[in-house]
């Protein structure tokens, strides 16, 4: 098992092995450098429409590995589905550095193996210039080449996460991939460039679900008005009705500063920490069954590979819509996550990519929350299928919980766990919100319903 990391982090992380089979490759890689919010998993060598089962991946490899079906069946998309609601007239906007150069040949591929429809479009767009990619053809062994190389590889690995789950969750809609030729570095770089293609696509696209991965600690910026500065984008999406969704982090409460080294403290990382956002957290799935055909009990993701991110802005207040529903908040500050969904290794969900210079092509397993993302950018696209624009969610998120019967409904509470980590004690779940798992996990039909009691 490879880690590729976190997002803006420069930590070294501790490479995991896997098992040599035939027919697949085994990875065992440390990688330093910033890098998406993602843990890869060996590269499956094949070409075939088949995906290898979740008996297959326990069996050597030790984690289990799920498709869309499952993912549908963990969280009750059943019902919404048969009901029309697949995020039909809806688009999904995605947000990555460098993207993939074999997304669109992958996706099909993706689609075929899973019985999914295209998307009814899928569009990419690079409002920042055109991005360069440099490990097609190399003349060399790709693993002699550089760590910008390892990077733009990664972020692959990160837009075919992306794209093919937020379409496997809302098959029927519409794709944006929105990308910029440059990596996000600890608000040095990249961020800005990222931002700007969001003001683009705000202005452009007339898009209201956003999907993003990446982030960086709140303590690595320069002072509180550059965060603040840089939330007005944020502000303006919500206020025109934006659900821009981040990932948490997959590194618990222990983030870094520039330099890779962890905070002594529990941080939580911007713009996820922005009240304008929705912050997406992490779980695993209890027992990794080979199949799952109903709703399977979660912890919070904390499994020796990463942790879901959690915890309390030190720039951002709490704001009303938290207040109002009595979170637990002992610091007065934005708390986070706002939702979970499965990030897991151990429960890892299964891609298809043709890019990789160094193990070629094949399904790889994959978690972090770059995994739950996208998929709750999906539901929300199922929601507005059903339902018709919601606006920014997640006050409504809240309301909902403030309804007892109505979260009841809607969620599935995550009971277990903590996201301590790298020796930073973090969060433990529990009853209602925590800084864990936040409100827990949808149960896509049931929210549906509670939120068309809402309006």
């Amino acid at each position: 098992m490879r880690k590729l990391g976190l997002v803006s982090s420069s930590l070294a992380l501790a490479s995991l092995t896997a098992l040599a089979l035939p027919g697949s490759v085994a990875v065992a890689a440390s990688v330093s450098g910033p890098t998406p919010m993602i843990e890869v998993g060996p590269v499956i060598k094949s070409t075939s429409t088949v995906p290898p089962t979740s008996t297959f991946c326990k069996t050597y490899y030790q984690i289990a590995c799920y498709g869309p079906a499952q993912m549908a069946a963990e969280y009750n998309y059943g019902p919404a589905y048969a009901a029309g609601a697949n995020g039909k007239g809806q688009t999904i906007v995605i947000f990555d550095s460098y993207g993939s150069p074999t997304i669109r040949a992958d996706l099909a591929h993706f689609d075929k193996a899973y019985g999914l429809p295209a998307p009814p479009a899928f569009n990419i767009y690079h409002p920042e210039g055109n991005v360069v990619l440099n490990y097609n053809n190399l003349p060399s062994p790709a693993n002699n080449h550089s760590k910008q190389l390892q990077t733009e590889v990664g972020w692959a690995y990160e837009t075919t996460l992306d794209v093919e789950y937020a379409h496997a969750m809302a098959p029927g809609a519409t794709i944006d991939l929105v990308t910029v030729p440059v990596n996000e570095t600890q608000g040095v770089q990249g961020l800005q460039n990222l931002e700007k293609a969001q003001a683009w696509a705000l202005a452009n696209l007339h898009a209201n679900i956003w999907s993003n991965s990446w982030s960086t600690t709140e303590q690595a910026f320069h002072n509180a008005p550059v965060i603040q500065q840089l939330n007005k984008l944020y502000a303006k999406a919500a206020a025109s009705g934006v659900s821009v969704f981040f990932a948490a982090g997959d590194s618990g409460v222990a983030n870094t500063n520039k330099q890779g080294v962890t905070y002594p403290y529990p941080t939580v990382n911007f713009p996820t920490s922005s009240p304008n956002v929705i912050a997406v957290g992490g779980t695993q799935i209890g027992s990794e069954p080979a199949t799952i055909t109903s709703h399977v009990t979660e912890q919070v993701w904390n499994d020796g590979y990463g942790a879901g991110g959690g915890g309390f802005s030190s720039i951002f207040p709490e704001p009303a819509y938290q207040s109002s529903a009595g979170i637990s908040d002992p610091t007065g500050m934005r708390g986070l996550p706002d939702v979970s969904y499965n990030a897991a290794v151990i429960s890892a969900v299964l891609i298809y990519e043709s890019f990789d210079p160094v193990y070629g092509p094949g399904w790889v397993p994959i978690g972090g929350t770059s995994a739950a993302t996208p998929q709750w950018a999906a539901v929300d696209a199922d929601v507005q299928s059903a339902l018709g624009s919601q606006g920014f969610l997640a006050p409504k998120l809240y309301q909902i919980y403030q309804n007892p019967s109505l979260y009841a409904k809607a969620f599935y509470p995550v009971l277990s766990g903590n996201n301590s980590f790298d020796g930073i004690t973090g969060y433990s779940a529990g009853p209602g919100w925590n800084a864990a798992s936040g409100l827990g996990t949808p149960n896509v039909s049931g929210l549906i319903g509670a939120l068309k009691t809402l309006s």
